[in-house]
């Protein structure tokens, strides 16, 4: 994914790392735990795309920009069809 598209988690900021029809790799100063609910939102046409998931693995890391998580989340209810036009749209 681009480096500057930017999601949100439950309305915080997350930089999108990786994406698939299954879930999302997402790095985010929101504090986040494994099994942890969330609602993923794509910056999609003409509305956000809404996927609500669930933190599979979560990291906390110190880059130099600040502290932030990495985590792995799981989907658990998508719009498929959307999701792929969305990857197809934004991969590099």
């Amino acid at each position: 994914m681009p480096e500057d598209l930017q999601a949100t988690i439950d309305g915080h900021p997350a930089q999108l790392i990786d994406l698939s029809l299954c879930g999302a790799q997402v790095a985010t100063p929101l504090p986040l735990r494994p099994h942890q609910r969330v609602r993923l939102a794509l910056p999609a046409a003409p509305r956000p795309l809404r996927c609500p998931a669930a933190v599979q693995w979560a990291r906390f890391e110190m880059p130099a920009q600040g502290p932030r998580y990495r985590a792995g989340i799981q989907f658990l209810e998508v719009d498929f069809e959307a999701l792929a036009r969305f990857i197809e749209t934004h991969s590099r």
